[in-house]
């Protein structure tokens, strides 16, 4: 029961206590949902210099008679709300009873609003004897209306509420849902405290929202079993990490459903409906940043993740990333629904997002070239690349920047974003290694050259490394000092220090085959004819005459 109770905590001080005492806004105030209370004070202009009672309604008006009504049965003063009932046909020590009653019929069923009646002013004309405010239901489920009538007496006009309104005050209050507890409540409780919500309604807030949790724990904990009957173990396990956010869904259906018996007055049952629906928007965040998590951590077993140094510090930056977002819209909503506008906040947070976008380009650049490098991945941290004349091994992939070690051992650092761009060769990932050559043979029989031809890839066929569908040994070119032999194969190898030895010993079992053969590799030779005095002058040769000189 330890969690219960801090779930209660939770839910009660931050849906009610907290937001009950959170100032009215001017926006929300003036909405249909939230009108303000009946008062006969005062209201400032446009200006802001306060309006003189005179020039908002007339002493003797409706408006006037409703909204010092109001305030005398809201301060408890029942004595003095009696003066504005006609108690012509009920006997009269009954009226502070009346009035009391009456307070509690309108603050169930009608919500009397003094912007509605008759101000009374001299530009109304001639003055109206008669005010029908609403309905409220009657014995017989019908609605009756609650009607106001001018009223001249010694001291002048005023407004009353009709004989034929008070007559009927004690059969709607018999039918009030909550009648049996008013009561038998102390007069404290029925008072009115923050929010139009009486003093009884808020202490049995509590209660409500114990019954409602625990209704909802219930529901979970029901929910949850029939899931493991249904799905996999997986996907229980999965469901089970949302419970917080769907046991404050079931607390707050719950609440729904439970709200009714408080009998609460329009202004305040506007109010909890609407701090309701905050709280449903709450636990629907909720779900979504409890599903960034599901995400992160889906994501974070698949390949790609596992085989990156760089893939946990992406994956927990997308995460911040998406509860930022998540937190972001919450706030939005929640305030909106509340009744706060938020118009003002989503352009202030545009412009600071361009701001920020401005600021920070290049730094935005690189992240999401961050981004693309690993979830492309064109290569791992490891690999021997080349980019744009560049080349090295990738020691690092960064937030920012892709550091290479390279063969100078220096360390050269590309920008991500840019890193994005490039034309990038990775040589670690190539799946063989090609073998290529071209040997010249001195000028021969064609017979011999061929035979030089058929042993080379023999040879070739006979390496264990070789891929036969690759080899290629054909003769391309014929020059004046040699017969050239292009030589192609791939080698399935991947290490550099073993292909280097294999093509050595290629290229000693090609020169054997040329040797065993009887032909010769090529050399280039020139012809010169140089006269005798050319030679005895380099000392080559005597003076006498002697043969010419290759």
């Amino acid at each position: 029961m330890s969690r219960a109770f801090v779930w209660l905590r939770r839910v009660g001080i931050l849906l009610c206590f907290s937001v009950a005492w959170l100032p009215e806004h001017p926006a929300r105030a003036a909405s249909p949902r939230a009108a303000p209370p009946l008062v006969a004070s005062a209201a400032p202009t446009s200006s802001g210099t306060a309006r003189a009672p005179d020039e908002q309604s007339a002493p003797d008006s409706p408006r006037a008679a409703l909204g010092e009504f109001n305030r005398l049965t809201r301060t408890g003063d029942y004595d003095a709300a009696a003066r504005y009932l006609d108690l012509s046909a009920v006997v009269q020590s009954d009226g502070p009873e009346l009035a009391k009653r009456l307070r509690d019929v309108l603050d169930r069923h009608l919500r009397l609003d003094v912007e509605r009646g008759s101000a009374g002013t001299a530009s109304d004309g001639p003055a109206p004897t008669r005010e029908e405010l609403g309905n409220v239901p009657g014995a017989a489920g019908k609605p009756e209306p609650v009607v106001m009538v001018r009223h001249v007496g010694r001291n002048g006009p005023r407004w009353l509420f009709s004989a034929d309104t008070v007559a009927r005050i004690d059969a709607w209050y018999d039918h009030l849902e909550t009648r049996w507890l008013l009561e038998r409540l102390p007069n404290w409780s029925l008072r009115f405290g923050p929010r139009e919500l009486r003093w009884w309604q808020w202490s049995a807030l509590a209660p409500l929202l114990l019954s409602a949790f625990l209704i909802g724990f219930l529901f979970t904990r029901l929910l949850r079993a029939a899931i493991r009957r249904v799905f996999s173990a997986e996907t229980a396990k999965i469901a089970w990490r949302l419970r917080g956010p769907a046991t404050l869904s079931w607390t707050i259906l719950a609440c729904y459903a439970l709200v009714p018996w408080l009998g609460l007055y329009e202004p305040a049952n506007s109010f909890v409906r609407r701090v309701l629906s905050a709280a449903l928007l709450v636990a629907l965040f909720w779900a979504l940043w409890k599903a960034v998590d599901l995400s992160q951590h889906a994501v974070s077993n698949a390949a790609w993740a596992n085989s990156s140094h760089t893939g946990a510090s992406l994956l927990m930056l997308g995460s911040r990333m998406g509860k930022l977002l998540v937190a972001a819209f919450a706030s939005v909503a929640v305030l909106a629904e509340l009744g706060y506008p938020v118009t003002s906040l989503i352009a202030g947070l545009g412009i600071g997002g361009i701001a920020l976008a401005l600021a920070a380009q290049k730094t935005v650049e690189n992240l999401f070239g961050a981004f693309s490098l690993a979830i492309d991945q064109p290569f791992r941290e490891g690999d021997f690349i080349q980019i744009d004349g560049a080349s090295g091994t990738v020691i690092a992939i960064g937030l920012r920047s892709t550091r290479l070690r390279t063969v100078e051992r220096t360390l050269v650092s590309i920008p991500n974003g840019k890193l994005a761009e490039m034309r990038i060769e990775t040589i670690t990932a190539r799946d063989g290694m090609r073998f290529y050559c071209v040997v010249g043979l001195a000028h021969a029989p064609a017979q011999q050259v061929k035979q030089v031809i058929e042993g080379i890839e023999g040879q070739l066929r006979g390496t264990e490394a070789v891929r036969e569908e690759t080899i290629s040994v054909r003769l391309v070119g014929l020059t004046d000092s040699a017969m050239n032999v292009e030589i192609v194969a791939l080698l399935a190898l991947t290490d550099q220090a073993e292909f280097l030895e294999r093509r050595q010993a290629l290229l000693l079992a090609i020169v054997a085959i040329i040797d065993e053969s009887g032909a010769g590799l090529a050399h280039p030779v020139s012809s010169f004819n140089l006269s005798e005095p050319v030679l005895a002058q380099l000392g080559q040769l005597p003076r006498a005459a002697g043969p010419k000189a290759d």
